[in-house]
């Protein structure tokens, strides 16, 4: 999927998030599953990586997943899309 390849490579910190007006998302690569989460439920210096190993998919249960910062798409404006 491009938008996740696009930013796997970014690795900011919760607080870091806000501030560069992203948003906190979970991508299960087990079930394909993509939803946005509370960022306010995580501690502000915790980095995006470090998410990833403490979360489990909601559909699938699988730990098989990643926590990524998520942009608006430049061209339109719009977050991308959840779906499961």
């Amino acid at each position: 999927m491009t938008l996740l390849t696009s930013i796997e490579a970014d690795d900011p910190t919760v607080e870091d998030l806000s501030k560069s007006g992203r948003r906190l998302a979970i991508h299960c690569d087990c079930c394909g599953r993509f939803r946005y989460m509370n960022a306010l439920r995580f501690s502000g210096d915790k980095k995006v990586s470090a998410l990833s190993k403490t979360l489990t998919c909601g559909t699938c249960g699988s730990s098989d997943v990643r926590a990524v910062a998520v942009s608006r798409n430049p061209g339109n404006g719009y977050w991308p899309a959840e779906f499961s």
